[in-house]
Parts: C-alpha cells; sequence; structure tokens
C-alpha cells in the first residue's frame, strides 16, 4: 500500500479574482499603447481560467492569446525566450504545443508557477510589452 504523504501532489494556482486584476492590468497598459488586443489567463495545467477581448480586438486574437498562454504554462516559461532560440534553432518551432513566439509570461508566487498570461491581436512587440506588465503586476 503507497505511503499517503507520497501518493498525492498539490499545487497552487491563480484564483479568478488575481486573473481578472491581471487581465485589467493588461488591458490599461494596451489602452495607453492604443492597440486592442485579447488577453487570457490560465492555471498552471493550461486551462483557461479568465479571458478578455478588448473592443475592435481581431477575432484571430482570441484563439492566439489562449493558446500561448497554454504554451507558456506547459514550458512554464516566457514564450520570448523560445523565439530567440527559434531564431538559432529552428527545430524549437517543432516542438509540440510550442508557440516561439512574444506575448507570453508566466505567473509566479514565491518561485512557484501558478499559471500564465498571455497577448495576441497586435504586434509581437506591443504583445510582449503589454504580458510583461500585466505579469508584473502579478508577481509584484
Amino acid at each position: 500500500m503507497a505511503n499517503s504523504q507520497n501518493s498525492t501532489v498539490t499545487y497552487h494556482a491563480v484564483s479568478q479574482d488575481a486573473a481578472e486584476a491581471v487581465i485589467a492590468a493588461g488591458m490599461t497598459s494596451a489602452k495607453e499603447i492604443g492597440s486592442p488586443i485579447s488577453i487570457a489567463v490560465v492555471d498552471p495545467g493550461g486551462w483557461l481560467v479568465s479571458f478578455r477581448r478588448m473592443d475592435k480586438g481581431v477575432a484571430g486574437g482570441v484563439d492566439g492569446a489562449i493558446e500561448k498562454a497554454r504554451s507558456s504554462a506547459k514550458f512554464q516559461s516566457s514564450l520570448a525566450d523560445f523565439e530567440k532560440l527559434a531564431d538559432k534553432q529552428s527545430y524549437i518551432g517543432n516542438l509540440p504545443g510550442l508557440i516561439p513566439l512574444g506575448g507570453a509570461e508566466p505567473l509566479t508566487v514565491d518561485g512557484e508557477f501558478v499559471g500564465a498570461v498571455a497577448v495576441s491581436g497586435a504586434t509581437e512587440d506591443v504583445e510582449q510589452k503589454v504580458a510583461e506588465a500585466a505579469a508584473k503586476h502579478f508577481n509584484s
């Protein structure tokens, strides 16, 4: 029989309220830049916790934000890191579930990964800036 202390794993996840605050911070940043975006927050398993599409945000940004957030969660990393690697190592873009584009950042609490935020529907530079602003709001 398995020892009950060794048979379960617990983890923390971003809460609904925190996800909403992350999205609000991202939307504020996007408004300041003047770019309507879609923004998604997922838990550590990549499951959607919250999502918003700004008025006039492009339809393609919806799936883009959600899938980039899932990709960031799967690899528990900033997708911008993989974007830089993909420039030098083309096979990076072929890894299952990895989207090597900027605009997705991990969310952490005391160094523990609890989810990810991602932005889509603008230029990659804008998406990265908004994602960083949203993650900074959470991680601060």
